[in-house]
């Protein structure tokens, strides 16, 4: 299974910082869940996963594809003054072994419609950084989602992989890695969706994440 690029450094910096500020009607997991996207709308992943994200320290270890040279602390700060009420996620899988891929779906809510646009934005930032704290063979790339018009989408195209010493000179490899970012905002409420796969998957991605927008304009 890829390595996930999860922040996980400075842990005890977001504790402290989880300790004040934060928003103003606080929502739990459980009244935003049915904003998530269904499993069942995407064809050949099931639900691996739920995550409780009331807590602004677990929202951004667990569910934020964040650059290694991030403090988490640094993001649970910009979490807390955009006055979070509370979010909830899910991991979607397909495969098994080493050849699982995994899609990581989040909703938050914020005290606005402004507080949540900001989240977003700050998300798009980061996710235009390079994601290794050293030599990184990732390229980010900001593209567009037609069908969501309101998305701040960032592709990261790696380098593709060279053949093994030894290989046939006629040998293929499969495409070379990709991560895929995105974020969109409905009111106060902010989704997001990010995927470690390779480069024949974006328009998969794409048509996911349009899903996810539809669904999220009927929640209620």
């Amino acid at each position: 299974m890829r390595a996930r690029l999860f922040a996980v450094g400075g842990l005890l910096g977001a504790v402290a910082l989880a300790a004040c500020g934060g928003g103003g009607a606080k929502v739990s997991s459980a009244t935003l869940e049915p904003r998530l996207l269904p499993a069942s709308s995407v064809p050949g992943f099931g639900l691996q996963r739920r995550f409780d994200w009331s807590d602004p320290v677990n929202l951004v270890v667990e569910g934020m594809y964040l650059p290694q040279a991030l403090h988490p602390s640094a993001a649970v700060k910009e979490v807390q003054d955009s006055s979070f009420d509370g979010g909830a996620g899910e991991v979607l899988a397909t495969g098994s072994g080493p050849e699982a891929t995994e899609a990581r779906v989040g909703v938050a809510k914020f005290g606005s419609s402004g507080d949540a646009a900001a989240v977003r934005d700050w998300m798009h930032h980061e996710d235009g950084q390079q994601p290794c704290f050293g030599q990184c063979t990732f390229a980010p790339q900001a593209r567009t989602i037609k069908a969501v018009p309101a998305a701040r989408f960032v592709v990261q195209s790696g380098t593709a992989r060279p053949l093994p010493p030894g290989a046939p000179k006629n040998a293929k490899l499969g495409p070379p890695p990709a991560n895929y970012m995105a974020e969109f905002t409905i009111g106060p409420y902010l989704y997001w969706a990010f995927l470690q796969g390779d480069a024949s998957a974006q328009s998969r991605f794409e048509e996911g994440v349009a899903l996810y927008y539809q669904h999220a304009k009927q929640a209620r």
